[in-house]
């Protein structure tokens, strides 16, 4: 009599993904009928196969899978979070009169992007020349070289000139 014993599932889980702090990332399991994952914190559900992660730091998940007969084999997925630029913003005159301009000042990341575009002389550099016609805000959203980001602002006002009245 030739007796067979199911094999056991095989779990995929696919490339470990690296997110932003702060983002999220849909997991994906393939090979079972059901699954378990574990830790359960960072996780939207623990017993499907696509769940939703949100961890607050780099976190390895242990997924089991079973298959209708019973056989279970488990696979793991680490989530790499990488932590977000911390941008500054500054301008070297913050207050001046109209006409006049500012040189605005970005750190902390690798690329910026400068908005709005009014009054500035490039919104693509770290440090552009700002001639805002009237008080503004700009924000700057810096990008690290792993491609996350982080935002940050600097308010220009703009005094109006005083009119020589005729006497």
């Amino acid at each position: 009599r030739l007796c067979t014993v199911p094999p056991l599932p095989i779990i995929n889980t696919g490339a470990d993904p690296t997110i932003c702090a702060g983002a999220t990332v849909q997991l994906a399991v393939t090979g079972a009928a059901t699954y378990s994952w574990s830790p359960v914190t960072g996780l939207s559900c623990t017993t499907c196969p696509n769940p939703v992660a949100s961890p607050a730091a780099t976190t390895t998940y242990v997924v089991t899978g079973t298959t209708a007969a019973g056989c279970s084999d488990t696979a793991h997925v680490t989530v790499n979070v990488v932590n977000n630029p911390a941008v500054t913003a500054t301008a070297t005159n913050p207050a001046f009169c109209a006409g006049d301009s500012t040189q605005l000042q970005a750190s902390g990341a690798t690329t910026y992007s400068w908005s709005p575009a009014t009054g500035l002389s490039c919104t693509t550099c770290a440090n552009p020349t700002a001639t805002p016609p009237v008080t503004s805000t700009y924000t700057v959203t810096g990008i690290s070289g792993s491609g996350c980001s982080d935002p940050a602002s600097v308010t220009i006002t703009v005094n109006p000139l005083r009119g020589v009245s005729a006497g």
